[in-house]
């Protein structure tokens, strides 16, 4: 649907999603779990050069889940999060865009049931902007450059240190601000076509993280004047190809692998062992995912059945294991993932459909101390619910 005004053409689109079911985590049940997102953004058109887009995003999860904040995955009870973002669009009739994009957004994240909404300890704040041109020589064909600014902040995370509950956490880690993060990224993307109809989705992205207050930590468990600062590269591919195209049904899938490698400055030294410790290149890593996704919709307005599976494998730079009593050993850690979604959605009325999920998920590493960082854990979630689409 287009609204127009005198001089101003708003086409809105929404988007939403409310699902609930039962969830497992590490074999244990919760009695009811949630899962609700929203966006909206009304894409205005001024003239067949400039356009602006608002954008809300929001997303709630009632489920547990496992984040990674502080370089190893964290167990949060729920989460949400909400994003308003701004965009402004310059076209030319030679296939080039200019854009220039702020954003800002807050994410409440709540380790305990009875913690209030706003009090998390890893709650955070994220403020950006950026630029990027683009030319598109043909439909959905394009290359692109981006480049963006963002900062992170944790306004609750104060000094674990000064609380005496230090255990567990490196030195580095034990005061206020540690977390907080300014960062540059540079993105050069592409889409270009495949043989057998198929396109191919190309990424290529390096970011620099300074962090603010983040010491780095020598050898004695001292903090030196020097701060840390991170560097990740990332790189990802992704084919999809209509696998088959007949009268009444579709079916499609793609394949994509990405890749990460994050340096980091910031070695880790640990004060609870018999003996202190101390482990350089703590936070590097490198992350490979394979994913999967094969989609059937039948019907001019199709009910759809989707199968999605994923299988990561992340291998530290220098993060030696650590048995179930906390001490080191002499082995690298190294963590591998398998996830998978079946969903299955039919329409049931104008811009509404039925959602149904089943979502499992599987983490098992060499390193058996899951005193703080969850290494091993398997997630299970059935849910049904609605979705809608304008």
């Amino acid at each position: 649907m287009s609204v127009r005004g005198e001089a101003i053409e708003v086409k809105p689109v929404v988007n939403a999603q409310l699902l609930g079911g039962q969830y497992y985590y590490a074999g244990r049940d919760n009695a009811f779990g949630a899962v609700a997102s929203l966006s909206a953004a009304p894409y205005m058109k001024f003239n067949d050069a400039w356009s602006l887009v608002p954008l809300y995003s929001g997303n709630y999860n009632g489920t547990q889940q496992v984040q990674d904040l502080i370089g190893g995955g964290t167990l949060f009870q729920e989460s949400q999060d909400h994003t308003g973002s701004l965009k402004l669009i310059r076209s030319f009739d030679n296939g080039w865009k200019l854009k220039a994009v702020g954003a800002y957004s807050a994410q409440y994240l709540r380790e305990t049931t009875d913690e209030s909404w706003g009090d998390g300890l890893y709650d955070n704040r994220r403020a950006s902007g950026g630029a990027e041109t683009e030319y598109s020589w043909d439909k959905d064909r394009f290359v692109r450059l981006a480049y963006d600014y963002y900062a992170i902040r944790f306004p609750n995370y104060t000094s674990l240190e000064s609380q005496g509950a230090a255990s567990g956490l490196g030195r580095e880690l034990n005061a206020p601000d540690v977390l907080d993060t300014h960062n540059h990224a540079v993105t050069l993307g592409t889409q270009v076509g495949l043989p057998a109809n198929g396109f191919l989705e190309g990424t290529l992205s390096y970011t620099w993280s300074q962090f603010t207050a983040e010491h780095l930590v020598d050898l004695s468990g001292d903090l030196t004047p020097a701060l840390r600062d991170d560097q990740i590269e990332k790189m990802s591919l992704q084919g999809t190809w209509p696998v088959a195209l007949n009268p009444g049904w579709k079916l499609f899938s793609s394949l994509s692998y990405s890749w990460l490698h994050n340096y980091s400055n910031q070695n880790h030294y640990d004060p609870q062992q018999p003996v202190t410790f101390f482990d350089p290149d703590y936070y590097g890593y490198v992350l490979q995912t394979l994913s999967n996704q094969w989609t059937l919709a039948v019907g001019q307005d199709p009910w759809t059945l989707s199968l999605n599976w994923s299988l990561t494998h992340q291998h530290y730079s220098n993060r030696l294991t650590q048995d179930s009593t906390g001490a080191f050993g002499t082995e690298i850690t190294s963590v591998n993932g398998a996830f998978t979604t079946l969903e299955f959605t039919y329409p049931i009325a104008k811009g509404f459909r039925l959602d149904a999920q089943g979502q499992f998920g599987w983490s098992n590493s060499n390193n058996t101390d899951n005193a703080v960082y969850q290494y091993h854990y398997n997630t299970q979630a059935y849910l049904l619910g609605f979705s809608y689409a304008y």
